[in-house]
């Protein structure tokens, strides 16, 4: 907890939202692939409790905070969102359609809805009508949660055994590992 309060602080200290949200987004992949690494390719339908959106969600989060202390948010916040679409983009082009995989053998309909709804929009502009600020960031907190259903739909895949790593399908290009939280006694030691 204590290195998870540390990144939220040194994120909302970033000069810009997308710059601190690259680095958060790589540490919310490297976690998925930590866990994954333990798990492997889904054998039960626990071993889907892996999957979450939160992280990504939590990075969209600290990156409108970040564009909030720049010196112009709402051009900060619209520049975020069009990363996060992009990066949206590219996550959903890299998984393969539900129609060209077998049946999954643990719960067969969870790809074929997320990737419904990660394909899909809302049922209209959520955004509209609203003036600056408020629709600069409306239209952040639309992208960021676009893009927490896509890497979602990886992260099924990814336990379905359908694709790989996301260094490896060229949508983030480090998975930034996690530096062991060091013992008490062993702090200094470094």
């Amino acid at each position: 907890m204590k290195g998870g309060v540390l990144l939220a602080l040194a994120l909302v200290a970033a000069p810009a939202g997308a710059e601190g949200f690259d680095t958060c987004f790589g540490q919310a992949i490297a976690h998925f692939d930590m866990a994954f690494s333990r798990t492997g390719p889904a054998q039960t339908v626990e071993d889907f409790a892996i999957v979450t959106r939160d992280r990504v969600e939590f990075c969209g989060t600290l990156a409108i905070v970040a564009c909030d202390q720049g010196p112009d948010p709402q051009r900060c916040q619209r520049g975020l969102a069009a990363a996060q679409m992009a990066l949206r983009s590219r996550v959903l082009a890299s998984l393969p359609a539900p129609e060209t995989l077998a049946p999954a053998p643990v719960l067969p309909g969870l790809y074929p809805g997320l990737w419904a709804v990660a394909q899909g929009s809302s049922a209209g502009d959520d955004c509209a009508g609203a003036d600056d600020p408020v629709a600069s960031w409306c239209m952040t907190h639309q992208a960021r949660l676009k893009l927490a259903e896509a890497v979602a739909l990886w992260q099924v895949a990814r336990l379905l055994g359908a694709a790989g790593p996301a260094v490896d399908l060229g949508w983030v290009e480090a998975a930034l590992p996690y530096r062991p939280q060091p013992r008490p006694d062993q702090e200094d030691s470094r």
